[in-house]
């Protein structure tokens, strides 16, 4: 096995971004043009009567930054669009003229309460298309409103218990089955996941939770307060899926989960292939359910049946590579039929291409703005 797919590597790699002096300081925006422009850029047919929105365009802070597959995009398909810093004093004078707000932010609770904030303002008071929006906005690193949403539909989410009450939540450590899987708000990547091995460790947990500083997460400003989130351990298959709807298409991935790990996410071990077309639909319904433009289900399957359950969804994830899918060593996507098959077709692209242009096709041409 390769030592970065081991637990110990990756618990040491995490701990490291957490003490090492500037292992999480922002150092500007990265451009990576030259690797975008390895790959053909996404087009979209524009209808003739439609005016062209001008677009402001976000730079994020990720490590594979999506503003510039983004650019790439609004260029290639003469799009007008700026530069809007969002995160300055005058962000709502710089709204000033723009049809469009483009942003990727980042999985930080500063920056999701700012987003969330800001976004409200734009879409519902100001009437400008956003992307993510505020429905977005809300559902990404949140699992409690993840899982009520996911509930109320009737999805297959996995048994969960979420509680605002300290008395009922003690009640449940000290009746429930061990071990258990206990998880923070927000994280990604696995972190603020731990496996709960007992009921007198979940009570401590629980009591300390409910106390009036809360409990310390890897974020060393927010803590997690008055509320707890514990999902029933399951068994998995070696590995869990990422399933990928943006639209009609639909692309994926394994994660294997190394030996002595119970988790899959963040610790690099990804497998591409063609996921289960049973994981393809459930993922289209998820994302057709939230009514969202583009959307990343994960999901884990019973190693006894291959029942698939939900373990969470993601607006946005770290993009590595324009080729997300792959069929015998192909790169490509499938394409959801009308007779609900799905037809593989080759393809090297970027994602967030195709999700800008599948928001701008919803958001602007479809709701019949622009004319």
């Amino acid at each position: 096995m390769r030592l970065t797919h081991t637990r110990e590597f990756q618990l040491l790699k995490n701990a490291a971004k957490l003490v090492l002096p500037g292992a999480r300081a922002w150092h500007g925006p990265i451009d990576d043009g030259d690797v975008v422009a390895a790959v053909d850029p996404v087009f979209m047919e524009w209808p003739p009567d439609v005016r062209k929105p001008m677009v402001g365009l976000v730079r994020d802070r990720d490590d594979y930054p999506y503003w510039i597959k983004y650019r790439r995009f609004l260029e290639a398909n003469d799009l007008p669009w700026r530069v809007y810093d969002i995160h300055r004093s005058d962000w709502l004078t710089q709204a000033a003229g723009l049809d469009c707000v483009v942003w990727r932010p980042m999985s930080f609770p500063s920056e999701l309460e700012e987003c969330r904030r800001k976004v409200y303002i734009l879409e519902r008071e100001l009437g400008t298309l956003c992307s993510p929006s505020f429905d977005e906005a809300m559902l990404y690193e949140d699992k409690l409103l993840q899982y009520e949403l996911l509930t109320r539909h009737g999805l297959p989410v996995i048994p969960t218990f979420v509680s605002h009450s300290e008395e009922e939540a003690l009640e449940y450590v000290r009746s429930t089955s061990y071990p258990a899987v206990w998880k923070v708000a927000a994280g990604s990547g696995s972190w603020g996941v731990e496996l709960v091995r007992d009921a007198r460790q979940a009570e401590r947990l629980v009591r300390c939770v409910f106390s009036f500083h809360g409990r310390r997460t890897y974020w060393p400003y927010v803590a997690q307060k008055d509320y707890v989130f514990i999902q029933r351990f399951e068994p998995n298959a070696g590995w869990d899926l990422r399933v990928i709807s943006i639209g009609d298409l639909t692309a994926g991935y394994y994660r294997d989960v190394p030996a002595g790990e119970f988790r899959a996410s963040g610790m690099g071990t990804v497998r591409r292939g063609a996921p289960p077309e049973e994981a393809m639909r459930l993922a289209l319904r998820v994302r057709e359910a939230l009514e969202l433009p583009s959307l990343a289900v994960d999901l884990l399957a019973d190693p006894a049946d291959g029942r698939l359950s939900i373990i969470e969804t993601s607006s946005f994830i770290m993009v590595r590579t324009p080729m997300q899918l792959q069929v015998d060593g192909v790169p490509g996507v499938f394409v959801h039929e009308e007779d609900d098959s799905f037809r593989f077709v080759p393809l090297i692209v970027w994602q967030q291409e195709l999700v800008l242009r599948e928001v701008l096709r919803r958001g602007w041409i479809d709701a019949g703005r622009g004319r």
